[in-house]
């Protein structure tokens, strides 16, 4: 899953662009309103959530399964003298955190990735244990109303090969289903961030 990803990095600095995220912006918000402090963010690519957080107050933890996206972060907080933690780390394996440290995760897009259902259910309990009670656990995935839904070979349930790329895509009854054990939804949302349609997900620890 990696490979791909280091590829694309080291091709483009910014494959996703510079400026921080509309659901980064959303999240904030809360993030103030509750007070969060240490933040997990999964998947941070070439960190233009991240750097934000961490410019913002919060105490920045991001991991990334592509070496390049890391190495590509280290260089611009270098450059800004911004203070975080980073790791190459491959999400497939128990988070290497400890139990309750975090006050947040906050993901964008990261599930999207080639995850099976047998790889996403421990994924998200495992979430579970390194949040605190109450903890907040924001995340945006690619839905079943986008363009590309359906779209290319498929190569798993849910998951379609499009341009090179393994993309996941869910719905609304899959998301619930998944968090339902371990989380308390507080909404989903539908949003538009060119040129996909995403569920943004705000939901808590139990």
């Amino acid at each position: 899953m990696s490979g791909i990803w280091d590829k694309v990095y080291s091709n483009d600095s910014s494959f996703f662009g510079e400026e921080t995220s509309n659901f980064a912006l959303i999240c904030y918000e809360d993030f103030i309103k509750y007070r969060v402090k240490r933040l997990l963010e999964l998947g941070c690519g070439q960190g233009r959530d991240t750097i934000f957080f961490a410019t913002n107050g919060l105490d920045v933890h991001a991991i990334d399964s592509s070496k390049v996206a890391i190495e590509n972060i280290y260089q611009k907080i270098r450059e800004k003298k911004i203070s975080l933690y980073l790791k190459h780390f491959q999400a497939r394996r128990d988070l290497p955190f400890g139990n309750s440290y975090f006050d947040a995760i906050y993901s964008h897009m990261f599930y999207n990735m080639s995850f099976t259902d047998e790889e996403l259910k421990p994924l998200f309990i495992d979430s579970s244990r390194v949040l605190k009670n109450n903890g907040l656990f924001y995340f945006s995935v690619r839905s079943d109303k986008d363009v590309l839904y359906n779209k290319g070979k498929k190569v798993g349930s849910n998951i379609y090969e499009i341009n090179g790329f393994q993309i996941r895509f869910f719905t609304k009854p899959q998301i619930k289903s998944f968090l339902s054990d371990y989380f308390e939804i507080k909404k989903i949302m539908e949003s538009y961030e060119e040129p996909v349609r995403l569920y943004l997900v705000f939901c808590y620890k139990k």
